[in-house]
């Protein structure tokens, strides 16, 4: 799963500051989840000393499906209102033969650590 995680993060490109990509995976029911998203970033220094943001980046869903060896669905979760993991992309289907459920999501989960610090001065 890791490795697909890697993988996968090679279609994100960052459209400023951005620390390193966070992931969480794992096993539900012989299928793998997988989730990566931006980490926070903390600004330091001056008037905004202390404020984490969520970095913004582009991702090439081309490329994030031909990862894949088959993808049965992929999808656009604008709000995430009903989803506990807020603004996504999906896509379900088959790497390296086993039964995948990648989400790239907009934001970090709520309880992730910053993955960058940031000096504003």
């Amino acid at each position: 799963m890791t490795e697909l995680a890697e993988a996968a993060a090679s279609a994100t490109t960052a459209n400023g500051v951005m620390g390193p990509l966070g992931f969480r995976f794992w096993e539900d029911e012989g299928c793998w989840v997988v989730l990566i998203y931006p980490r926070p970033v903390e600004l330091v220094g001056g008037s905004v000393d202390g404020e984490v943001v969520a970095p913004g980046f582009s991702l090439d869903l081309e490329e994030l499906r031909s990862l894949f060896d088959r993808v049965d669905a992929c999808s656009w979760q604008t709000l995430g209102f009903n989803d506990n993991e807020g603004p996504h992309v999906s896509i379900e289907g088959i790497y390296q033969g086993h039964d995948v459920f990648l989400q790239v999501l907009a934001y970090a989960p709520d309880d992730e650590d910053p993955g960058l610090k940031v000096d504003t001065e």
